[in-house]
Formats: structure tokens, sequence, C-alpha cells
């Protein structure tokens, strides 16, 4: 990977290791940012922040890892991603993410996450 692939694979573990922070999705996350999680839909950044988990996630994997830099400012990545919050088992998504460089800093512009059932 590149210095530039490294660093967004790296923020995009923040938001689950930090996803009790509400700062977090302030600092990280474009005003206009769309994130799609089913079942609960479209959620804006307003939305995002005022409600972060009660925990952040913990064993944290990403699996299958892909990371296109599209042009020199807006890098793309998707993967089958695992975490766990407390004792509750894992959850296992299938997420896609797109990050925008603002202003000289690295942004998330857009996520969906949609459930994922890993091969046993």
């Amino acid at each position: 990977m590149t210095h530039t692939t490294d660093e967004i694979v790296a923020l995009e573990k923040r938001f689950w290791t930090e996803a009790d922070k509400p700062e977090t999705f302030a600092d990280l996350v474009m005003d206009d940012a769309i994130t799609v999680i089913e079942p609960m839909g479209f959620i804006t950044k307003q939305q995002w922040a005022s409600m972060p988990a009660e925990q952040p996630w913990t064993d944290v994997q990403m699996h299958d890892l892909v990371v296109h830099q599209l042009t020199p400012d807006v890098v793309i990545l998707a993967y089958h991603g695992q975490g766990r919050q407390g004792d509750a088992e894992p959850y296992h998504g299938s997420i896609a993410s797109v990050y925008v460089r603002h202003d000289g800093k690295w942004r998330l512009a857009m996520t969906s996450h949609q459930p994922w059932k890993p091969a046993d």
C-alpha cells in the first residue's frame, strides 16, 4: 500500500475504535456526508455524531480489503469488516467508504454497511 492508502485504512479503523467519541465524527466526516446502514437507512453527519456507540469496537478486522485512489483527492475502499462491542456477538459487515481530501485533510464523504456472513 501507499502512504495515502495506509492513511485512509487507519482513518477507517478509527471509526470502529472510536465509535463512542462524537468528536471523531465531527472531525473526520464531511458536513454533507451520507451514511447508509440498514436497517437504519440514510444517516446524516449530525445524526451520526449525536448517537455515538455506547462503547468502541474491539477485535476489529478488515478482510478482503480493496483500496483505489481514483484521483489525488478521492479514495474508495471496500472490505468485509468485523468487530465486537463488549460481550456481544461479533458484527460482520460488507463496507464501502469514499474519502475526499478537503482543505488538505482526508474526510469521509460516504459509507455503506450491509450484513455479511463470513464463510465458516
